[in-house]
C-alpha cells in the first residue's frame, strides 16, 4: 500500500470477495476518488463481482488479461457502462496513477494476474527497467 495516492492491491475476483472488499473500502476514510485498475478472467462472475465494486469505485481503468481465459477491457466495460479501456494492465496502471491526486485511492483488483502484473511493473521500474 502506498500513501499518496493511497494504493491498494486486492485479488478479489468473485462476488463474495468483492462484497468483502467493498465493505473494507467503505470503512476507509474517503477524501478523494477511488480509481480502479481492473482486469479479470472471462470465466469468473464478472457481472456479480463488478456489481459490488460499483458502489465504491468512481473511475474504472479496464485492461485485458493475456491468455485464452483473459477477459477483454470491452467485456468489462459492458458490465460497467462507463470507464476507460486500455491495451494492457501496465497502460491502465500508468493512466490511473497519472490521473490520481494525492487524496485519491488507486485500487488494483479483479484477478491475481492483474495484481501480479502491476507489481511486476513497479518492481521493474524500481530496478531501472521500463
Amino acid at each position: 500500500m502506498s500513501e499518496s495516492p493511497r494504493v491498494i492491491f486486492d485479488v478479489a475476483h468473485n462476488p463474495h470477495a468483492a462484497e468483502y472488499l467493498t465493505g473494507r473500502m467503505k470503512a476507509l476514510p474517503k477524501n478523494g476518488r477511488v480509481l480502479a485498475v481492473i482486469g479479470m478472467l472471462h470465466d469468473k462472475d464478472i457481472a456479480g463481482t463488478l456489481a459490488w465494486l460499483k458502489s465504491v469505485v468512481d473511475d474504472w481503468y479496464c485492461a485485458p488479461l493475456e491468455g485464452p481465459r483473459g477477459a477483454t477491457a470491452e467485456q468489462l466495460l459492458e458490465h460497467l457502462g462507463n470507464g476507460k479501456s486500455f491495451d494492457s494492465v501496465a497502460q491502465a496502471w500508468d493512466a490511473a496513477m497519472a490521473d490520481a491526486k494525492a487524496e485519491d485511492t488507486v485500487l488494483v483488483c479483479g484477478s491475481f494476474h492483474t495484481v501480479a502484473h502491476v507489481m511486476e511493473v513497479i518492481d521493474a521500474r524500481r530496478s531501472g527497467g521500463k
